[in-house]
């Protein structure tokens, strides 16, 4: 059995893919350890795995304050390369010189996945928990594009800082090859009809989708007597900061027949939102699976975890995005009619109500929800821990190639 180390951000987005897929490795024998903050060890240590500690350098920054003062990018970029350096830092520390079998790495820590596993010379496998890169699509670049900033290779402090780390690591490759690179194993948490351009994709990339089993927590949330139609509500943990628009939902609803379930993602109380009609409930957090066993819509800010996670119940979505981090995947929602997206000004009451009843009705958009449905359920964690163990075995057997940059 093998010691993987999974190096990701402790942020609910980034850890929610993969710790299905952690707890079957675990099950299956491999010794597995994880990065995380103090709030997610419970997690890591309920799965079986054992927590890595870090620092975070971004805990207790307001994130959306930074991206709406940054006009280019330099300040996200820069703070980006901050928590690489902490998770570097962390991992460090707490193996010193021992060193696991390999590494499974999300796409924010590229940083530090590259860093360690050219130190290691061990295995290389990157997650991707939204969509996947390779030498023709770059999700970091439609990332990057979306928010207006420019590219953080041509700012000299981000480059400059980035050089001087990968030469005093000893790393050989240049800055520009080590921030494109495609690794030979890739594990993707989404299914590949939902990927950009994923019918190209080749045989380095398995889309193993959300690894969820799409059972319902059997301790979460239960719906009302009657069985009135349910809408869940919820903008994410990262970004959602203001109550105005959660008034705006229960405005919208209010005198209808729908239920409608609204989370704060732990960022507000529910106070907060105010006065509530008898058919509007707030909660400052719920586990989603338990609202979508039930619902008819999701309106979200368009985040991959709460998209697969109402896609792989399906259940269609409306997207209100509010930050640039989610466009590209809005975009996608869009592009295969998996439900419908209102604009920043199209979130008055009258609007958020319409688009709901249009999109519980709206057959084109319910017969390609299934679709996808029946993809997700394809996969899960079985399915992605095979796929892991055959690259491992592949690669101790010496068929494993070299990274491969994107042109």
């Amino acid at each position: 059995m093998s010691h993987i180390l999974f190096v990701n951000v402790a942020e609910h987005g980034h850890v929610r893919p993969s710790l299905p897929l952690v707890t079957e490795l675990v099950r299956r024998g491999h010794r597995v350890s994880h990065t995380s903050t103090p709030g997610f060890a419970g997690r890591f240590t309920a799965a079986g795995a054992e927590p890595v500690p870090y620092t975070s350098a971004v805990a207790a920054v307001d994130t959306a304050e930074v991206f709406a003062r940054d006009e280019d990018g330099a300040a996200a970029h820069l703070l980006y390369l901050e928590e690489n350096l902490a998770l570097l830092r962390g991992v460090t520390d707490a193996y010193g010189t021992e060193r696991p079998d390999a590494v499974v790495y999300g796409d924010f820590p590229v940083i530090t996945g590259g860093i360690l596993t050219e130190r290691w010379g061990v295995p290389a496998v990157r997650s991707s928990a939204a969509f996947a890169s390779d030498e023709r699509y770059s999700f970091s670049r439609d990332l990057v594009d979306s928010a207006g900033f420019d590219d953080p290779l041509t700012m000299p402090r981000f480059r400059d800082r980035l050089a001087e780390l990968l030469a005093a690591e000893g790393v050989r490759a240049s800055t520009e090859d080590f921030w494109n690179r495609v690794e030979d194993f890739n594990l993707v948490f989404v299914p590949q009809s939902f990927q950009v351009h994923g019918e190209g994709f080749d045989e380095r990339f398995s889309f193993v989708g959300p690894c969820t089993d799409g059972r319902a927590p059997a301790d979460g949330w239960h719906p009302p007597e009657g069985g009135p139609p349910v809408v869940l509500v919820s903008l994410g943990t990262t970004f959602n900061r203001g109550p105005e628009f959660f008034r705006a939902c229960a405005r919208s609803f209010e005198g209808s027949p729908w239920h409608v379930v609204i989370t704060l993602g732990g960022l507000m109380e529910p106070q907060e939102v105010g006065p509530l009609p008898p058919n509007v409930e707030v909660h400052p957090w719920l586990p989603h699976a338990a609202v979508l066993e039930h619902a008819r819509v999701c309106v979200t800010h368009g985040g991959t975890g709460t998209l697969m996670e109402a896609f792989s119940r399906g259940c269609p979505v409306v997207c209100v995005p509010h930050s640039p981090d989610v466009l590209p995947m809005v975009r996608r929602v869009d592009e295969l009619a998996l439900g419908t997206v209102l604009s920043p000004e199209e979130t008055g009451a009258e609007d958020i109500r319409a688009r709901v009843e249009r999109t519980a009705r709206d057959g084109r958009v319910l017969e390609r929800v299934r679709a996808l449905r029946d993809e997700i359920h394809a996969g899960g964690p079985a399915h992605a821990a095979d796929e892991l163990e055959a690259f491992l075995s592949g690669f101790r057997g010496g068929r494993a190639g070299k990274r491969r940059t994107v042109g």
